[in-house]
């Protein structure tokens, strides 16, 4: 189907860490890979996209597919799969030598208890699980998925939804069990300080080089930098930025970048003076990217008031700038919307990046003639209100891109979706939507992107500020990673050397 390759061509496809200037080399078998990163694990949101999860998650959990470098699915505990002429079917083949790590035979009723999961939890393309009409259980190794529609984007929710063990799924709420088929074994969990895998030596694949994974939790920036330099840790995710550029230009490290993040700048239009579309314009021609982006983020940032993945196809060069820096420009539009002088209290998630960019962004209204503060909102409390659609007149939230495509996108960024915090919604905006999923072609679904970026920019209701390239630091004693489209970790064929 038409509709399936387009979907395809706007995932990210994955990174070979080697390929990235690490060197090669005969892999060893023995040894542990050592990893430091900046976030905890998140065993109850493993269906969710966490960069905590991000070094370990696909090491233990496995899914039924994976986008190759051309962004093609490739089978992995799906054997094949064949779609209905009409779209609205699809008929799945999984292997049958597939245990989990407590010996259990995996089964076509775990795979519809992971969907199930996915519908009901946090995770971000659980949406798409919620319009599958049915999940048939055929045999062991066979289900049919039936649609309500065509879904153009089904391996975006393959790509991204692990297959659970439905008699320990429950040992995910607190850590306790965490059961999956792939490479590596869940050994251990000491919340804030380190997770412990070890090998699978009854992996169905092929066995994995390593003996096991160590992965310290390091939120101090400076000890992170010092474990990685002393080779401490081979792998560092969740680096200070400044940080990863001063290891870029020494030849014992790759860098590789990964699906990022955007940071955004929402107004509620509900909202005087924001219900004022000149208003909203006007802020974005207000804001400095480029200074936020070299002062704050360095190398890893992009600024672009664009939502789309910057690794991926559907990238959009021509919306990239769509507000470039102009405050004389934006002064003279605030007066003549009469917005002039206003107060503007700006809900920020109270995460240093954020806070750093929401008080250049704070300086930039105020030069324009308005009277901006800043409201910083604790993580979990941003993200209720978020949900809610409670973030009041103004607010800067941090999105995950995870490697996904606009069509995803569209239904997973808070600040895009239905039920969006700027309480936007307009007949247009849900027809240009409609036309990017219907499209049949790929001049077709160009022309609907080009058509949705530029309402999008021109509504001024969200647009990003910055785009950060996720970063993944690898010491050359480590070999082949790589990357999945959503950035995590496979240690699958990695081993170490000295």
């Amino acid at each position: 189907m038409a509709a399936l390759a387009i979907a395809l061509g706007g995932c990210q496809s994955a990174v070979d860490l080697e390929e990235s200037g690490g060197p090669s080399g005969e892999p060893v078998d023995g040894g542990v890979l050592t990893i430091a990163q900046s976030s905890d694990a998140q065993p109850n949101n493993v269906l969710a996209g966490r960069l905590g999860n991000s070094s370990w998650a696909s090491n233990v959990f496995e899914t039924l597919t994976l986008l190759d470098e051309e962004g093609e699915p490739q089978p992995l505990l799906a054997t094949g799969w064949s779609v209905a002429d009409d779209g609205l079917s699809m008929e799945v083949t999984l292997r049958d030598d597939v245990t989990f790590h407590t010996g259990r035979p995996m089964t076509a009723d775990d795979v519809k208890y992971s969907i199930e999961q996915s519908a009901a939890s946090s995770a971000q393309v659980g949406y798409i699980a919620k319009q599958f009409s049915d999940v048939e259980v055929v045999s062991d190794t066979e289900l049919v998925i039936s649609f309500a529609a065509p879904i153009p984007n089904i391996f975006d929710f393959f790509e991204q939804t692990y297959v659970l063990d439905s008699e320990t799924a429950a040992g995910l709420a607190d850590g306790s069990q965490v059961v999956g088929t792939g490479p590596f074994l869940f050994e251990s969990w000491t919340p804030g300080s380190e997770i412990i895998l070890t090998k699978n030596d009854d992996y169905w694949g092929e066995s994995p080089h390593l003996d096991g994974i160590e992965i310290a939790v390091i939120t101090d920036s400076t000890a992170m930098l010092n474990a990685v330099r002393s080779d401490r840790s081979q792998i560092a995710i969740g680096m200070n930025p400044v940080d990863v550029q001063s290891l870029s230009s020494n030849s014992a490290f790759t860098i590789a970048n990964t699906a990022g993040s955007v940071y955004p700048f929402g107004i509620d239009v509900t909202q005087a003076p924001f219900d004022s579309k000149e208003a909203r314009q006007a802020v974005n021609f207000a804001i400095d990217r480029e200074r936020i982006a070299e002062q704050i983020f360095g190398d890893s940032a992009v600024a672009t008031t664009q939502f789309w993945d910057l690794n991926g196809p559907d990238y959009l060069d021509e919306f990239a700038n769509a507000y470039e820096y102009d405050p004389e420009k934006a002064k003279q539009m605030l007066e003549d919307a009469g917005a002039a002088g206003a107060a503007v209290t700006i809900s920020v998630i109270s995460l240093p990046s954020n806070t750093s960019v929401a008080e250049v962004v704070r300086n930039n209204l105020e030069e324009v003639g308005l009277v901006p503060t800043i409201n910083p909102i604790e993580t979990q409390a941003f993200g209720q209100q978020q949900i809610a659609g409670d973030l009041g007149q103004a607010f800067m939230p941090l999105h995950g891109l995870n490697g996904l495509g606009p069509i995803t996108l569209m239904n997973t960024l808070p600040s895009l979706r239905e039920g969006n915090p700027s309480h936007f919604w307009t007949d247009e905006y849900a027809t240009l939507r409609d036309d990017l999923v219907a499209a049949s072609d790929d001049d077709e679904y160009r022309q609907a992107l080009e058509a949705l970026t530029e309402y999008i920019a021109d509504e001024a209701f969200t647009a990003n500020i910055v785009q950060v390239l996720g970063q993944v630091v690898q010491a050359d004693t480590a070999q082949g990673l790589t990357l999945s489209s959503r950035g995590y970790l496979d240690a699958k064929a990695a081993f170490v050397s000295e």
